[in-house]
Formats: structure tokens, C-alpha cells, sequence
């Protein structure tokens, strides 16, 4: 349901009393919570917020965040735990157990067969529960009983068990690396340990076809999911230690993904009692104060005024804000932002007014002031990989493999290497089964290696004149890719891998202008290299200290992101720093802002 991008159709903070119904629904639809096992998960002082999305099967969800990490969606009123909640509550529905082997084929848009479901004492009555069609269940591993997909039962109970092990079992909705995932913190798997059945020993694919009695069970080297309507089948020998990406923790506290029962306290290293600590409140004061006074060398340096108060916060206050910092201003002395600016009034820094009912403007600037003159800059340059790493991120490199797809006029030569028609092959695949088509019927030319000799099939796939008989290898390869239409694949650490038909195309920097002949910076394609706008956009604002928005574009496949400004090359230092995104699929960097000599 979440495995391709999703449209956010509304999205707001819960109140007081929607937070109660929330948690109400949650006791009704998961009975073995108690009152404080929801309250200690969704304590009042965190942030939740309810968003109305539209999947691209055209279902209409409302998903439930927790501080930007989802942990329940709805669909037709029945509620459904994200991965996020199951990590901490692993028990909340009934969990179906399957070989680390089928992971791969699940988390890539798979639902999960019967065949595939293990079971430790065998396939008896009992042994599929009590569901009914549609019941909620998760999926977990034999290696770790932290469910990584969430579902709705394809049959019953009754029915699994009748079907002796046959047919779909679980309609996959949800999983690790989907795009509901990848909206929260895209935290990994925690290592729970193996289900309480398999304890002792994890259970060998033979053992569990000798409990089976033999009936309908996988081969050692078999297991078959379903993926769009088409089984498939997974070969090779089962791995019971699921792989887990180098750029993330393999262990994760589940008081993390549980992000509100505990919040830290002290830094483990205090001060000797004589020394003084600093003052909180004051410290935000200084911070808050500084990011105004930045804001107006910077990105409202030459802003039109009047401009409302709200919208001077949100994009110049809060971009201006250091890296590794925020402001908060219920942490401050001055708790709203009325009070701060109407403090900055009296200053005489600033004139504000009403100029509508309710709607505060400011209206004037005294840049000649002392304070204004006086002010000057206290970061270094911002360099993007620090950036991040101060940030505590990790680089995400796509691998990108440009491929080819097997099209009916090289399918002749390709069929023998048991390659279908659709299929999509890298290069160097192809290389290998044209030299190995050659080599079979010793048509490489004996006084002139470098040639080959075509026979009846190389001519009608490569479309040549009869009289035609000899190529180069370079000429042979060249003219069979000709034939075949161009594909590409991104795989994404912890994601999925994407494999698309056409040329990939490179991430396009535009220099686009305003009103008032102000420059933008625009930004398409970052979501075909994996790169997340959101996260892309906040990286920018503290970079630069720019305002930046996220529209989608007609005739674009991807949204569109805009920084204000010229910021070609930070933007450009950034994808080939932290994201590591080769230069050769980044157009647009020429436009970047020639150095004054």
C-alpha cells in the first residue's frame, strides 16, 4: 500500500480532546493495552498530529504521528500499528513467523504465502491462531521476533489450515522501507531475539517440512511469495541472520522508537559544584535574539516590508538558527513572539502594527541602530559534510546501475541464457552473453581477432545488410544495446531498490527569478536518488540560511524543491558530500555564482 510515494492531503496537531478519542480507539481496537501502557506511549507533552494522505491505489488513510514518527494508520475506520508501535509492543497482534530468506522479496512489494509461514509444531487446527479474513497480523523473522510487515490475513484460520498450506496467507500493507516508513526516523530493525518457539534453536526448513508431515512444504532451497499477482520463486541456501545496512545502528533502544516515554536529563559529565551553570532561559534568550539579528543581514536583508510577524519567524528566524540548535520560545523569558518583538519595539529596532484585525505586521526596520551595527556573524562557513555530521547523520550513497531491457529483436540470441523478454540487464550481463554467444559458435574470425563473423540470427537482431558478415566487438556491442531500450535501478541503503524503465535522469539545478528580480534556486528529480525533500530542505535552510518550499511542477514525476537565493554550489557540495551522488547525474552546477576576484 506504501511501497510507492503517497500524497499528504491535510496535515494537523491534535488537541487536548482528540488526543482522548485517540487513545480511547486505541483501547478498543487493541484490548490487551491497558489505560497506562497508551499513556505512557502517548504522554501529553508530545507532539501528535494526524495527517490525511491518498495512497496510489487511490485509498484514502489517516495516519497518526508521534514527533514525526507514525505509529498508527487507519484504513475504512480499522486501525493498524506501524512497525514503530509493534517494536514496542511486539505481542499487539497476531504474528506469523517466516525464514530470514523471504525478507528481501516482502520489503520489495511481496505478500506473504502459506508455504512460507513456519511453524514449529507442525500444521495442525490451532496452528494458524483464531483470524478471521482481514484480521490484523505482522510478520517476523525466526531470527528476530521484531515484526518488520504489517497485514491483513488473506484467509482464515480455518481456511489456512484446509488449504493444507496453499494460497496467500498474509496482504502485506506495511513494512520496513516503505514509504510510510520512510516518512518517520527510518530506524532499523531492533534485535529483540528469536520468538519465544524457537528459543532453543532455530528451526531448519527440513524440520519444519518433517512436522509438516511433508504436505505442501517448500523445498530446503525454496520458499514462494506472491508479488503483484505473480508467485516467484526464492532459491538459494537459507541465511537465518538477516543482512542489516552499515550506515545505521544495529541495536536500537526501544525507549527511541518510543520517542516520549523518556526524555534525557543530565549529561553524564557535571561541572565541579563551585562552578556556576549556565542559565537555560537565558541561554535561549541569546539565541533567539541572535537569529533575529542574523535574519536581517541575511535572508530579510532586503525583504518587503510590511511582513507578517508570523512568516519572519517561520522562514528567516528559524533558518537562521545554528546547526545543532533550535529555538524554542516557551523555553525562553519571552514565551510568545508578541512579547519579544513588542520588547524589541521599545528598543527601537523595530515598528510593528495591526494592520489588519488580528494580523501583526512589522512594518519598519531601524538598521542604523547601535545593535544592528555593532552585530556581526559568530559561525564559520558551513561546510555541508560537517554539517550533517554534527547533525548526526550519515551519508545514504544510491547505487546506480544503468541497465538495458531484453526487447523481442535480441531475445533470440538471449533466450538460451534462460533471459525473458522485459527483462532488465546491466551492461556488463550483456558483454558476457553476446561473448559468450560468439565463443559457442566459434564466430570470432581467426586471421583478425578482433572481428566477428555474423551468422543468420546476429544479422536479423542487429538488423544489418547481408552483405554485412563481419563487425568489430565494439561494433557488435554497440549495435545489439541499440536494439534494446534503456532502463536503469537505484538501490537505496535500507530502502527498496527501484528499477525504472527510460534513462535515469540526472538531478537538474535551475536558477529560476522572483519578483523584485530575486534569484531561486530550483531542484528536480532528489527523490529518484533516494534523497528525502524534507530532510534535503532543512539541511539547506541551516546551511544558508534560506527559506525553502516543495511544490510539485507539471510534467515533472517528482516535486520540485526551491531555496531561495543562488545557492547552486552548496546545494551541488551537499549531493556530492553527505549523499555521495556521483557529478556526472547532477546538471546545473556551471550556474553557480562566479567568485569576485
Amino acid at each position: 500500500m506504501f511501497n510507492k510515494p503517497f500524497k499528504v492531503k491535510s496535515n494537523s496537531q491534535l488537541k487536548g480532546s482528540e488526543r482522548k478519542k485517540l487513545r480511547s480507539d486505541i483501547q478498543k481496537n487493541f484490548l490487551q493495552l491497558t489505560e497506562d501502557d497508551i499513556n505512557n506511549f502517548i504522554p501529553n507533552r508530545e507532539v501528535l498530529v494526524s495527517m490525511k494522505i491518498y495512497t496510489h491505489t487511490g485509498d484514502t488513510v489517516i495516519v497518526y504521528c508521534m514527533q514525526k514518527l507514525p505509529i498508527i494508520f487507519e484504513i475504512e475506520s480499522i486501525m493498524f500499528p506501524t512497525v514503530y508501535m509493534l517494536w514496542h509492543f511486539p505481542s499487539l497482534i497476531h504474528t506469523f513467523t517466516t525464514w530470514p530468506q523471504v525478507f528481501p522479496k516482502i520489503t520489495g512489494g511481496a505478500d506473504l504465502m502459506l508455504p512460507g509461514v513456519v511453524l514449529k509444531n507442525g500444521a495442525h487446527i490451532n496452528a494458524f491462531g483464531k483470524l478471521q479474513k482481514g484480521d490484523r497480523v505482522a510478520v517476523n523473522l525466526t531470527s528476530n521476533k521484531a515484526p518488520f510487515a504489517v497485514g491483513k490475513a488473506a484467509l482464515s484460520s480455518f481456511d489456512m489450515y484446509m488449504s493444507a498450506k496453499r494460497g496467500k496467507g498474509v496482504q502485506i500493507l506495511h513494512f520496513v522501507g516503505d514509504h510510510l516508513w520512510s516518512w518517520g526516523t527510518k530506524l532499523t530493525i531492533p534485535d529483540l531475539g528469536p520468538p519465544e518457539e524457537f528459543l532453543d534453536s532455530a528451526p531448519s526448513i527440513d524440520e519444519d517440512a518433517s512436522n509438516n508431515d511433508n504436505t505442501n512444504v517448500p523445498a530446503p532451497d525454496e520458499i514462494h511469495v506472491i508479488n503483484d499477482g505473480m508467485s516467484s520463486t526464492i532459491q538459494g541456501p537459507c541465511d537465518t541472520n538477516l543482512p542489516v545496512p552499515n550506515d545505521v545502528p544495529i541495536e536500537i533502544n526501544l525507549d527511541t522508537i518510543a520517542v516520549s516515554l523518556t526524555r534525557q536529563s543530565l549529561d553524564d559529565g557535571q561541572e565541579d559544584g563551585d562552578q556556576e551553570e549556565p542559565d537555560p532561559q537565558e541561554d535561549m534568550d541569546n539565541l533567539i535574539s541572535y537569529c533575529f539579528m542574523k535574519a536581517w543581514k541575511t535572508t530579510a536583508k532586503n525583504i518587503e516590508l510590511p511582513l507578517l510577524t508570523s512568516n519572519f519567524f517561520k522562514l528567516h528566524m528559524i533558518p537562521a538558527c545554528p546547526v545543532g540548535q533550535s529555538i524554542d520560545l516557551k523555553k525562553s523569558s519571552f514565551k510568545k513572539l508578541s512579547k519579544f518583538l513588542s520588547e524589541l519595539e521599545q528598543k527601537d529596532l523595530i515598528k510593528v502594527k495591526e494592520l489588519t484585525k488580528g494580523v501583526v505586521s512589522i512594518v519598519s526596520v531601524n538598521r542604523e541602530h547601535k545593535l544592528f551595527r555593532e552585530f556581526r556573524l559568530n559561525e564559520p562557513a558551513p561546510d555541508p559534510t560537517q554539517m550533517i555530521e554534527m547533525k548526526g547523520g550519515k551519508s545514504v550513497k544510491p547505487e546506480i546501475t544503468e541497465m538495458y531491457v531484453v526487447t523481442a529483436a535480441v531475445f533470440p540470441i538471449l533466450a538460451e541464457y534462460l533471459v525473458k523478454k522485459g527483462d532488465n540487464l546491466p551492461l556488463t550481463s550483456i558483454r558476457k552473453y553476446v561473448t559468450e554467444y560468439v565463443r559457442v559458435r566459434k564466430l570470432q574470425d581467426n586471421q583478425n581477432r578482433r572481428l566477428v563473423k555474423l551468422d543468420a540470427t546476429l544479422q536479423s537482431c542487429l538488423q544489418v545488410p547481408q552483405e554485412v558478415t563481419t563487425l568489430s566487438w565494439e561494433e557488435l556491442t554497440t549495435k545489439f544495446i541499440s536494439q534494446m531500450t534503456h532502463s536503469y535501478q537505484v538501490t537505496f541503503s535500507g530502502e527498496n531498490k527501484v528499477v525504472a524503465k527510460g534513462k535515469l535522469e540526472p538531478i537538474d539545478i535551475q536558477i529560476g527569478k522572483r519578483s523584485g528580480n530575486k534569484k531561486v534556486t530550483l531542484i528536480n528529480n532528489l527523490e529518484l536518488y533516494g534523497v528525502n525533500l524534507q530532510e534535503f530542505g532543512r539541511e539547506c535552510q541551516h546551511g544558508v540560511a534560506a527559506s525553502t518550499s516543495i511544490s510539485s511542477v507539471p510534467g515533472r514525476k517528482t516535486p520540485q524543491l526551491l531555496v531561495q537565493g543562488n545557492q547552486v554550489d552548496f546545494v551541488g557540495k551537499l549531493l556530492m558530500g553527505k549523499y555521495e551522488i556521483p557529478k556526472r547525474y547532477i546538471r546545473g552546477l556551471e550556474n553557480a555564482p562566479k567568485n569576485k576576484k
